[in-house]
Protein backbone atom coordinates (compact mmCIF):
# COMPACT_ATOMS: atom_id res chain seq x y z
CA UNK A 1 0.00 0.00 0.00
CA UNK A 2 1.79 3.58 -1.21
CA UNK A 3 0.82 6.75 0.26
CA UNK A 4 1.27 9.96 -1.81
CA UNK A 5 3.79 12.13 0.12
CA UNK A 6 3.98 14.81 -2.07
CA UNK A 7 2.85 16.69 -5.16
CA UNK A 8 3.28 19.34 -7.86
CA UNK A 9 0.54 19.54 -9.91
CA UNK A 10 0.36 15.70 -11.21
CA UNK A 11 3.21 15.07 -10.25
CA UNK A 12 3.08 12.37 -6.76
CA UNK A 13 6.27 10.92 -4.98
CA UNK A 14 6.10 7.94 -3.00
CA UNK A 15 9.12 4.68 -2.15
CA UNK A 16 10.03 2.32 0.45
CA UNK A 17 12.51 2.01 2.97
CA UNK A 18 14.15 -1.09 3.77
CA UNK A 19 16.59 -1.87 6.35
CA UNK A 20 18.30 -5.33 8.20
CA UNK A 21 20.35 -4.86 11.13
CA UNK A 22 22.94 -7.90 11.45
CA UNK A 23 23.10 -7.73 15.57
CA UNK A 24 25.31 -11.34 15.30
CA UNK A 25 27.79 -11.78 15.37
CA UNK A 26 29.32 -8.88 14.16
CA UNK A 27 26.81 -5.58 14.40
CA UNK A 28 26.03 -4.25 10.81
CA UNK A 29 23.41 -2.38 9.09
CA UNK A 30 22.23 -3.42 5.31
CA UNK A 31 19.81 -0.78 4.20
CA UNK A 32 17.68 0.23 0.41
CA UNK A 33 16.31 3.71 -0.05
CA UNK A 34 13.60 3.79 -3.39
CA UNK A 35 12.07 7.04 -4.63
CA UNK A 36 9.33 6.95 -7.39
CA UNK A 37 8.11 10.20 -9.17
CA UNK A 38 4.30 9.66 -10.93
CA UNK A 39 3.93 12.01 -14.19
CA UNK A 40 0.95 11.76 -16.05
CA UNK A 41 1.24 7.98 -16.26
CA UNK A 42 5.07 8.22 -16.81
CA UNK A 43 7.43 7.11 -13.60
CA UNK A 44 10.90 7.96 -12.80
CA UNK A 45 12.51 6.64 -9.46
CA UNK A 46 15.72 4.54 -8.28
CA UNK A 47 16.61 2.66 -5.80
CA UNK A 48 20.20 3.10 -3.47
CA UNK A 49 21.57 0.28 -1.67
CA UNK A 50 23.75 0.68 1.09
CA UNK A 51 25.67 -2.65 3.08
CA UNK A 52 28.04 -1.93 6.41
CA UNK A 53 30.67 -4.20 5.33
CA UNK A 54 31.32 -2.51 1.11
CA UNK A 55 29.26 0.74 2.02
CA UNK A 56 26.97 2.08 -1.27
CA UNK A 57 27.31 -0.87 -3.81
CA UNK A 58 24.48 -0.25 -6.00
CA UNK A 59 22.26 2.36 -7.76
CA UNK A 60 19.48 1.90 -10.19
CA UNK A 61 17.18 4.23 -12.32
CA UNK A 62 14.20 3.12 -13.46
CA UNK A 63 11.93 4.78 -16.22
CA UNK A 64 8.73 3.64 -17.59
CA UNK A 65 5.01 4.96 -19.00
CA UNK A 66 2.68 4.13 -21.87
CA UNK A 67 2.97 5.55 -25.62
CA UNK A 68 -0.09 4.89 -27.54
CA UNK A 69 0.03 1.04 -27.82
CA UNK A 70 3.14 0.79 -26.30
CA UNK A 71 4.74 0.05 -23.16
CA UNK A 72 8.00 1.27 -22.14
CA UNK A 73 10.05 0.19 -19.12
CA UNK A 74 14.16 0.63 -18.86
CA UNK A 75 16.52 0.31 -15.72
CA UNK A 76 19.84 1.33 -15.24
CA UNK A 77 22.15 -0.61 -13.03
CA UNK A 78 25.65 1.55 -12.08
CA UNK A 79 28.24 1.17 -9.37
CA UNK A 80 28.87 3.66 -7.18
CA UNK A 81 31.86 2.53 -5.29
CA UNK A 82 34.29 1.93 -9.22
CA UNK A 83 32.03 4.24 -10.12
CA UNK A 84 30.83 2.30 -13.47
CA UNK A 85 28.25 2.05 -16.03
CA UNK A 86 27.48 -1.55 -14.95
CA UNK A 87 23.96 -2.65 -17.16
CA UNK A 88 20.65 -1.17 -18.79
CA UNK A 89 17.53 -3.60 -19.66
CA UNK A 90 15.08 -2.23 -21.74
CA UNK A 91 11.37 -3.71 -22.37
CA UNK A 92 8.53 -2.65 -24.88
CA UNK A 93 5.39 -4.35 -24.71
CA UNK A 94 2.65 -4.11 -28.09
CA UNK A 95 -0.62 -6.44 -28.28
CA UNK A 96 -1.83 -6.29 -31.60
CA UNK A 97 -4.19 -8.93 -33.14
CA UNK A 98 -4.62 -11.38 -30.93
CA UNK A 99 -0.71 -11.52 -30.57
CA UNK A 100 1.85 -10.38 -27.87
CA UNK A 101 4.86 -8.81 -28.23
CA UNK A 102 8.04 -8.01 -25.89
CA UNK A 103 10.98 -6.52 -27.18
CA UNK A 104 13.98 -6.98 -24.55
CA UNK A 105 17.03 -4.58 -25.10
CA UNK A 106 20.32 -5.42 -23.05
CA UNK A 107 23.94 -3.99 -22.92
CA UNK A 108 26.90 -4.78 -20.28
CA UNK A 109 28.83 -1.80 -19.50
CA UNK A 110 32.79 -2.16 -19.78
CA UNK A 111 35.13 -4.85 -17.11
CA UNK A 112 34.46 -3.23 -13.83
CA UNK A 113 37.50 -4.43 -11.00
CA UNK A 114 35.12 -5.47 -8.29
CA UNK A 115 31.40 -6.09 -10.08
CA UNK A 116 32.46 -8.59 -13.49
CA UNK A 117 34.89 -8.29 -16.05
CA UNK A 118 33.84 -9.36 -19.82
CA UNK A 119 32.22 -6.24 -21.07
CA UNK A 120 31.05 -4.45 -23.04
CA UNK A 121 28.42 -6.07 -24.95
CA UNK A 122 24.52 -6.13 -26.34
CA UNK A 123 21.70 -7.34 -28.12
CA UNK A 124 17.71 -7.97 -28.21
CA UNK A 125 15.50 -10.54 -27.38
CA UNK A 126 12.13 -10.52 -29.26
CA UNK A 127 9.44 -12.50 -27.29
CA UNK A 128 5.77 -13.53 -29.55
CA UNK A 129 2.78 -15.18 -28.06
CA UNK A 130 -0.01 -16.38 -29.00
CA UNK A 131 -3.48 -18.86 -28.05
CA UNK A 132 -3.94 -20.72 -31.01
CA UNK A 133 -7.41 -22.51 -30.17
CA UNK A 134 -6.47 -23.24 -26.32
CA UNK A 135 -2.79 -23.64 -27.68
CA UNK A 136 -0.55 -21.37 -26.04
CA UNK A 137 2.24 -20.99 -28.80
CA UNK A 138 5.62 -18.72 -27.62
CA UNK A 139 8.87 -17.59 -29.71
CA UNK A 140 11.83 -16.54 -28.43
CA UNK A 141 14.14 -15.26 -31.20
CA UNK A 142 17.56 -13.38 -29.73
CA UNK A 143 19.91 -11.47 -31.34
CA UNK A 144 23.56 -11.25 -29.27
CA UNK A 145 21.24 -12.00 -25.94
CA UNK A 146 19.48 -14.89 -24.53
CA UNK A 147 16.07 -14.74 -22.19
CA UNK A 148 18.29 -16.41 -19.22
CA UNK A 149 19.30 -15.03 -15.99
CA UNK A 150 22.16 -12.85 -15.74
CA UNK A 151 23.93 -12.03 -12.85
CA UNK A 152 26.13 -9.13 -11.97
CA UNK A 153 28.86 -9.88 -8.34
CA UNK A 154 29.98 -7.22 -6.52
CA UNK A 155 32.92 -8.84 -4.32
CA UNK A 156 34.70 -6.89 -1.55
CA UNK A 157 34.48 -7.67 2.55
CA UNK A 158 30.94 -9.07 1.37
CA UNK A 159 29.74 -11.07 -1.72
CA UNK A 160 26.55 -9.07 -3.58
CA UNK A 161 24.45 -10.37 -6.68
CA UNK A 162 21.98 -8.47 -9.23
CA UNK A 163 20.46 -10.83 -11.54
CA UNK A 164 18.13 -9.89 -14.70
CA UNK A 165 16.29 -11.71 -16.82
CA UNK A 166 18.62 -11.05 -20.43
CA UNK A 167 21.96 -12.07 -20.64
CA UNK A 168 23.80 -10.66 -23.51
CA UNK A 169 26.27 -12.41 -25.22
CA UNK A 170 30.06 -10.63 -26.02
CA UNK A 171 29.79 -11.31 -29.72
CA UNK A 172 27.52 -8.25 -31.09
CA UNK A 173 23.87 -7.82 -32.82
CA UNK A 174 23.95 -10.84 -34.68
CA UNK A 175 21.58 -14.12 -34.53
CA UNK A 176 22.30 -15.95 -31.49
CA UNK A 177 18.97 -18.50 -30.56
CA UNK A 178 15.32 -19.41 -31.78
CA UNK A 179 13.12 -21.14 -29.48
CA UNK A 180 9.53 -22.36 -30.21
CA UNK A 181 7.52 -23.63 -27.34
CA UNK A 182 3.53 -25.33 -27.65
CA UNK A 183 1.72 -26.15 -24.40
CA UNK A 184 -1.21 -27.76 -23.75
CA UNK A 185 -1.53 -29.75 -27.50
CA UNK A 186 -4.47 -32.03 -26.97
CA UNK A 187 -3.14 -36.08 -27.45
CA UNK A 188 -6.45 -38.00 -26.26
CA UNK A 189 -8.06 -39.29 -23.14
CA UNK A 190 -7.16 -35.98 -21.30
CA UNK A 191 -3.79 -36.03 -21.87
CA UNK A 192 -1.86 -33.28 -23.09
CA UNK A 193 1.77 -32.47 -24.66
CA UNK A 194 3.84 -29.77 -24.18
CA UNK A 195 6.48 -29.38 -26.73
CA UNK A 196 9.78 -27.24 -26.74
CA UNK A 197 12.72 -26.63 -29.31
CA UNK A 198 15.57 -24.85 -29.10
CA UNK A 199 18.13 -23.60 -31.97
CA UNK A 200 20.93 -21.99 -31.87
CA UNK A 201 23.32 -20.36 -34.70
CA UNK A 202 25.48 -23.88 -35.03
CA UNK A 203 22.39 -25.94 -35.19
CA UNK A 204 20.27 -28.09 -32.74
CA UNK A 205 20.61 -27.23 -29.03
CA UNK A 206 18.05 -28.96 -26.95
CA UNK A 207 14.47 -30.36 -27.38
CA UNK A 208 12.24 -30.59 -24.01
CA UNK A 209 8.59 -32.87 -23.97
CA UNK A 210 6.21 -32.79 -21.18
CA UNK A 211 3.75 -35.28 -21.04
CA UNK A 212 0.75 -34.01 -18.39
CA UNK A 213 -2.15 -36.10 -16.67
CA UNK A 214 -1.36 -39.64 -17.96
CA UNK A 215 -3.87 -41.68 -15.48
CA UNK A 216 -3.06 -44.04 -13.25
CA UNK A 217 -5.88 -45.26 -11.54
CA UNK A 218 -8.53 -43.39 -8.77
CA UNK A 219 -7.65 -39.54 -9.40
CA UNK A 220 -3.81 -40.17 -9.65
CA UNK A 221 -1.97 -39.01 -13.04
CA UNK A 222 1.78 -38.06 -13.05
CA UNK A 223 3.18 -35.61 -15.68
CA UNK A 224 6.84 -36.87 -17.59
CA UNK A 225 9.17 -34.65 -18.41
CA UNK A 226 11.86 -35.56 -20.68
CA UNK A 227 14.66 -33.18 -22.00
CA UNK A 228 17.58 -33.76 -24.76
CA UNK A 229 20.42 -31.68 -25.45
CA UNK A 230 23.33 -32.74 -27.49
CA UNK A 231 24.92 -34.09 -24.64
CA UNK A 232 22.76 -34.97 -22.34
CA UNK A 233 19.30 -36.36 -21.02
CA UNK A 234 16.96 -35.44 -17.88
CA UNK A 235 13.82 -37.05 -16.75
CA UNK A 236 10.99 -35.78 -14.02
CA UNK A 237 7.82 -37.47 -12.74
CA UNK A 238 5.58 -35.44 -10.96
CA UNK A 239 2.72 -37.58 -9.67
CA UNK A 240 -0.77 -36.02 -9.04
CA UNK A 241 -3.56 -36.65 -6.92
CA UNK A 242 -6.76 -35.10 -7.28
CA UNK A 243 -7.07 -32.82 -4.02
CA UNK A 244 -3.18 -32.64 -3.53
CA UNK A 245 -1.42 -30.65 -6.40
CA UNK A 246 2.86 -30.65 -7.00
CA UNK A 247 3.12 -32.65 -4.04
CA UNK A 248 5.74 -34.93 -5.00
CA UNK A 249 8.71 -34.52 -7.43
CA UNK A 250 11.27 -37.26 -8.60
CA UNK A 251 14.41 -35.92 -10.27
CA UNK A 252 16.17 -37.99 -12.22
CA UNK A 253 18.06 -38.93 -15.91
CA UNK A 254 17.25 -41.50 -18.53
CA UNK A 255 20.47 -44.18 -18.73
CA UNK A 256 21.63 -45.16 -22.44
CA UNK A 257 24.27 -47.47 -23.13
CA UNK A 258 24.45 -46.84 -26.78
CA UNK A 259 20.84 -46.59 -28.22
CA UNK A 260 19.80 -49.38 -25.15
CA UNK A 261 18.07 -47.91 -22.73
CA UNK A 262 19.16 -49.28 -19.34
CA UNK A 263 16.64 -47.37 -16.66
CA UNK A 264 16.60 -44.28 -15.00
CA UNK A 265 18.60 -42.61 -12.65
CA UNK A 266 17.17 -40.96 -9.78
CA UNK A 267 19.04 -37.53 -8.92
CA UNK A 268 16.62 -36.74 -5.86
CA UNK A 269 13.22 -36.03 -5.02
CA UNK A 270 11.05 -33.33 -3.46
CA UNK A 271 7.83 -33.63 -1.26
CA UNK A 272 5.50 -30.93 -0.58
CA UNK A 273 2.06 -30.91 0.76
CA UNK A 274 -0.37 -27.68 1.41
CA UNK A 275 -2.11 -27.71 4.90
CA UNK A 276 -3.81 -24.23 3.92
CA UNK A 277 -3.71 -21.12 2.30
CA UNK A 278 0.12 -20.43 3.09
CA UNK A 279 0.78 -23.01 5.58
CA UNK A 280 2.81 -26.35 4.47
CA UNK A 281 5.48 -28.65 4.45
CA UNK A 282 8.15 -29.24 2.00
CA UNK A 283 11.19 -32.15 1.83
CA UNK A 284 14.13 -32.01 -0.29
CA UNK A 285 16.28 -35.29 -0.68
CA UNK A 286 19.45 -34.64 -2.84
CA UNK A 287 20.95 -38.20 -3.38
CA UNK A 288 23.22 -36.24 -6.25
CA UNK A 289 23.35 -32.43 -4.93
CA UNK A 290 25.26 -31.26 -8.13
CA UNK A 291 22.60 -32.29 -10.41
CA UNK A 292 19.65 -31.39 -8.04
CA UNK A 293 20.99 -28.16 -7.98
CA UNK A 294 21.41 -28.16 -11.82
CA UNK A 295 18.10 -29.45 -12.53
CA UNK A 296 16.39 -26.52 -9.88
CA UNK A 297 19.06 -23.98 -11.05
CA UNK A 298 19.39 -22.82 -7.35
CA UNK A 299 21.99 -23.03 -4.94
CA UNK A 300 20.73 -24.66 -1.99
CA UNK A 301 23.07 -26.47 0.33
CA UNK A 302 26.27 -26.00 1.92
CA UNK A 303 28.70 -27.85 2.53
CA UNK A 304 27.84 -31.54 3.24
CA UNK A 305 24.51 -30.87 3.64
CA UNK A 306 22.10 -33.20 1.12
CA UNK A 307 18.66 -32.84 2.87
CA UNK A 308 16.22 -30.31 3.88
CA UNK A 309 13.25 -29.90 5.96
CA UNK A 310 10.72 -26.90 6.04
CA UNK A 311 8.06 -25.76 6.96
CA UNK A 312 5.73 -22.64 6.54
CA UNK A 313 3.07 -20.93 8.18
CA UNK A 314 1.07 -17.63 7.79
CA UNK A 315 -1.42 -16.09 10.00
CA UNK A 316 -3.74 -12.77 9.87
CA UNK A 317 -1.80 -9.94 10.78
CA UNK A 318 -2.66 -5.99 11.47
CA UNK A 319 -4.71 -4.30 8.62
CA UNK A 320 -5.35 -7.25 6.60
CA UNK A 321 -2.26 -8.01 6.13
CA UNK A 322 -0.77 -11.81 6.89
CA UNK A 323 2.80 -12.80 9.07
CA UNK A 324 4.37 -15.26 7.01
CA UNK A 325 6.90 -17.90 8.91
CA UNK A 326 9.61 -19.91 7.73
CA UNK A 327 11.67 -22.46 9.23
CA UNK A 328 14.40 -24.44 7.54
CA UNK A 329 16.53 -27.38 8.85
CA UNK A 330 19.61 -28.63 6.89
CA UNK A 331 20.62 -31.87 7.28
CA UNK A 332 24.18 -33.92 6.69
CA UNK A 333 24.58 -37.27 6.99
CA UNK A 334 26.42 -37.59 10.04
CA UNK A 335 27.95 -35.31 12.57
CA UNK A 336 25.83 -34.77 14.66
CA UNK A 337 22.02 -35.09 16.56
CA UNK A 338 20.30 -36.59 13.86
CA UNK A 339 22.54 -35.11 10.97
CA UNK A 340 21.24 -31.03 11.40
CA UNK A 341 23.92 -28.78 10.52
CA UNK A 342 22.23 -25.58 9.53
CA UNK A 343 18.87 -24.17 10.92
CA UNK A 344 17.63 -20.84 9.28
CA UNK A 345 14.07 -19.17 10.70
CA UNK A 346 12.60 -15.86 8.62
CA UNK A 347 9.48 -14.18 9.46
CA UNK A 348 7.63 -11.71 8.38
CA UNK A 349 5.12 -9.23 10.98
CA UNK A 350 3.06 -6.58 9.43
CA UNK A 351 2.26 -4.13 12.61
CA UNK A 352 1.02 -1.07 10.21
CA UNK A 353 -0.81 -1.07 6.70
CA UNK A 354 2.58 0.61 5.04
CA UNK A 355 5.48 -1.24 7.88
CA UNK A 356 6.69 -4.74 8.29
CA UNK A 357 8.99 -6.10 10.45
CA UNK A 358 11.66 -8.61 9.21
CA UNK A 359 12.85 -11.19 11.42
CA UNK A 360 16.22 -13.82 10.57
CA UNK A 361 17.80 -16.28 12.74
CA UNK A 362 20.30 -19.04 12.03
CA UNK A 363 22.82 -21.00 12.96
CA UNK A 364 25.30 -23.24 12.10
CA UNK A 365 26.59 -26.82 14.12
CA UNK A 366 29.85 -25.25 15.70
CA UNK A 367 29.50 -21.99 14.03
CA UNK A 368 28.12 -18.34 15.30
CA UNK A 369 24.45 -17.49 15.15
CA UNK A 370 23.34 -15.10 12.61
CA UNK A 371 20.63 -12.68 13.85
CA UNK A 372 19.16 -9.91 11.50
CA UNK A 373 16.11 -7.68 12.51
CA UNK A 374 14.56 -5.55 10.06
CA UNK A 375 11.74 -3.55 8.58
CA UNK A 376 10.35 -2.65 5.47
CA UNK A 377 8.43 0.53 4.99
CA UNK A 378 6.37 1.93 2.18
CA UNK A 379 5.11 5.83 2.02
Amino acid sequence: MGLSVGSVGQLALSGSWTSSIRLLPAVGIDTALTLQADLGGWKVGGTAEYFATDGYVWQTFDFGGEFGAFDFNWTLLFGPLAPAYLYSLGTVDLSFGGLDFTVYTAHVGPSVPGYFFGGPSGGAVLVTKADLAGMKLKAVLGFGAQLTPFTITFSGVGTYTKTYPVDPFPGGFQFTYLELDLEKVPFCCGITLDVGFDFVKAGFRSLDLTVRAIPICCGVTFDAVVGYTTTSKSVEIVPRWQGIEGCFSVYGDARFVGNTWQGIEIYGFKLRCALGDCTYLELLTALNVAMVEQILDEDIFQGPEFEYLKLGFCGPGCCGGKYTLTVTAYFQPMGSLFGLRRLAVEAKVPLMANFTLNLGLGFTVGGPVNLALGWTFTF
